[in-house]
């Protein structure tokens, strides 16, 4: 900050930074760490595996945020454990949101609350898990509906940044943050010109600019890995913060998540990625299914990015989206789901999977889309994503099929420390109940009244 700024506009800074803070403060303190021992018993339990996916009048034991066992029948309680009766409800791993931006934005017409992009098209280096805001109201409202885990995600630019995977419950981002780095996002470049009325720029255009784009790309990670290569033979090389945050991706670790809207991107994304030596992920809905041929030969998972969207073609069938999920299990193509909508909207993510359920998708496969799956495609499976022995005590009680909309979470563990469930859409609930009872007390005794004369 510069010390000749002039003294209203300081101030005026200060208060909006105050302001800005009240947009975003939840009042929920996070929880302990597990005290004890914890035994869920008589629930039916859904592991999120392929081999067991569903144990009925089943139980889960954990002790020091980890599962120590899972089965049918009643288990061997270890010493002074709390049993948690879970007779008529159903267990299952919190729900994971991937690509996520919970946390950094909270209310889209107020600027100083989002951190989703920054400048630049090419810059590998950012990392949400140092923006995300612990306070954030969204974060509560979304572990309210079973989602423990996200996968948060930078935008814009050809290539946005780290993808950073978080437990939603924390004091600090450190607290929160469970890999800050689990690989690199990108955004594919238009192959194919966009033919309408309303494109500012020609076919021709178009396509010098994409193959511009792809160009830049390819002279980018030549740079990145000629510098890498350098300092590996010389450790007096100058330290490139960019390059770092590329090795891994570099070297096929970690995936590239390339977000598409077309069958001709991910042709291109995937051939030009795979030349290189590296993993990759395709994020979207367009395209995806013309695409299922290729993608299942390339091996290439899919994050099918909403399900609840009409179809971008007016060829396609009205129920192309939903139906989405279901082709790409009969195909062997290993996918997740996700909303593909704004962060307060994260909550409706079991809907989604629901959604795909209902247009043909195993229950079980479905429920793997939001749990499983996402953490194995992000690289966090061998701690979360699915209820088994050494794993992660992450995870949901529900009244009812953890994918049924009437289906409410009734408990919940993050590393194995209960959690509130509370959130300020459920404060706004109990007030405005409270409101309805008064006036219908006040209705009661102004009916009485002439009777009482």
């Amino acid at each position: 900050m510069h010390t000749n700024m002039p003294s209203r506009l300081f101030i005026a800074s200060l208060a909006l930074a105050a302001t800005s803070t009240l947009f975003a403060q939840s009042e929920i303190v996070p929880a302990k760490p597990q005290s004890r021992g914890v035994a869920i018993v008589h629930a039916v339990v859904h592991t999120a595996t392929a081999a067991n996916p569903v144990i009925n009048d089943g139980y889960i034991v954990f002790d020091g945020g980890r599962i120590t066992a899972v089965g049918a029948g009643m288990p061997d309680l270890p010493p002074n454990c709390e049993i948690v009766d879970a007779k008529g409800m159903h267990a299952c791993p919190g729900f994971c949101a991937f690509p996520s931006t919970l946390g950094l934005v909270e209310t889209l017409q107020v600027e100083v609350t989002d951190d989703r992009t920054e400048f630049g098209d090419l810059r590998p280096e950012v990392t949400p898990s140092v923006a995300i805001n612990p306070d954030s109201d969204l974060l509560t409202v979304a572990r309210a509906a079973g989602v423990l885990i996200s996968v948060s995600v930078p935008q814009g630019g050809l290539v946005s940044g780290n993808a950073s995977a978080i437990r939603l419950d924390g004091w600090t981002t450190e607290e929160l943050t469970i890999d800050r780095s689990v690989g690199i996002v990108m955004t594919w470049p238009m192959v194919e010109p966009a033919r309408s009325l309303s494109s500012r720029r020609s076919p021709e255009d178009q396509k010098r600019r994409a193959k511009e784009d792809i160009d830049k790309l390819g002279r980018f990670f030549d740079e990145m890995k000629a510098i890498l290569a350098a300092r590996d033979a010389d450790a007096t090389v100058a330290h490139d913060e960019r390059a770092d945050a590329m090795r891994d991706v570099l070297s096929g670790k970690d995936p590239v998540y390339v977000e598409v809207g077309s069958a001709s991107q991910i042709e291109s994304a995937v051939t030009w990625l795979k030349s290189r030596g590296m993993r990759c992920v395709i994020i979207g809905v367009e395209g995806i299914e013309t695409a299922i041929p290729f993608l299942k030969a390339q091996g290439v998972p899919v994050v099918v990015n909403g399900v609840h969207k009409v179809p971008g073609s007016r060829h396609a069938s009205t129920d192309a989206c939903y139906a989405l999920p279901k082709k790409l299990a009969d195909a062997g193509i290993e996918f997740s789901i996700m909303t593909g909508d704004e962060p307060a909207h994260t909550r409706n993510l079991p809907h989604h999977a629901a959604t795909a359920a209902a247009f043909g998708l195993d229950p079980e496969a479905a429920l793997r889309s939001v749990t499983a799956v996402p953490c194995k495609i992000t690289g966090i499976d061998s701690r979360y994503g699915t209820l088994e022995p050494l794993k992660s005590a992450t995870l949901i009680l529900t009244r009812g099929h953890p994918l049924e909309l009437t289906s409410d979470v009734a408990s919940a563990w993050i590393d194995g420390k209960s959690i509130d469930l509370s959130s300020h859409q459920s404060e706004m609930k109990k007030k405005y109940e409270e409101k309805l009872d008064r006036a219908t007390e006040q209705k009661k005794q102004a009916a009485e009244a002439p009777a009482a004369k």
